[in-house]
């Protein structure tokens, strides 16, 4: 049962991140910015530092094509992007697996990184007209920022999560 643990919560934020954070968002006539939420990157990101760069890429292109099928109208842009990321930010190693502070930084990374990527392939095929500097003090600063936010709030829970999946995993091997 322990198993479908991280692609239910996966999946929960990828409903979150789609439907419901754009019900909670203030309207756009008050304040000139726009929240992007990218709770999906973050959980790759946290899944390829705890479960390795497979289980990471794997994530990536299942929920990324998820995300291209129901959210998008271009095929492929979420669904190489969220590979990427899980194949990019994976890093294994005990000592950031520990620390928060890399935690963050890799999150931060991959959440700039995807942005740019998303950013710069909708402008070189015409999708959007928005200019850079505009771009970067309305959606990515603020999403940025939000996207922080969230991983430092559920950091702990789901480090713990993964250490009870883990756990889990190890008994039914023996």
């Amino acid at each position: 049962m322990s198993r479908f643990y991280i692609p239910t919560l996966v999946f929960i934020l990828l409903v979150i991140e789609g439907t419901i954070f754009q019900l909670v968002t203030p309207p756009q006539n008050e304040i000139d910015v726009t929240l992007v939420p990218r709770f999906v990157v973050v959980m790759i990101v946290f899944i390829g530092i705890h479960f390795g760069r497979f289980s990471s890429i794997i994530y990536g292109l299942a929920f990324g094509l998820i995300y291209d099928i129901v959210y998008t109208q271009l095929l492929g842009v979420y669904l190489f992007g969220f590979g990427f990321i899980g194949y990019v930010f994976a890093y294994t190693y005990k000592q950031i697996q520990d620390s928060l502070l890399f935690h963050l930084i890799l999150m931060l990374a991959a959440v700039a990184f995807f942005d740019y990527y998303q950013f710069g392939l909708y402008k070189l095929i015409g999708m959007t007209d928005l200019p850079a500097n505009f771009f970067f003090y309305e959606r990515f600063l603020p999403g940025l920022v939000l996207n922080f936010c969230f991983a430092v709030i559920i950091y702990y829970p789901v480090k713990k999560l993964i250490s009870h999946v883990s756990n889990q995993a190890s008994l039914r091997e023996r």
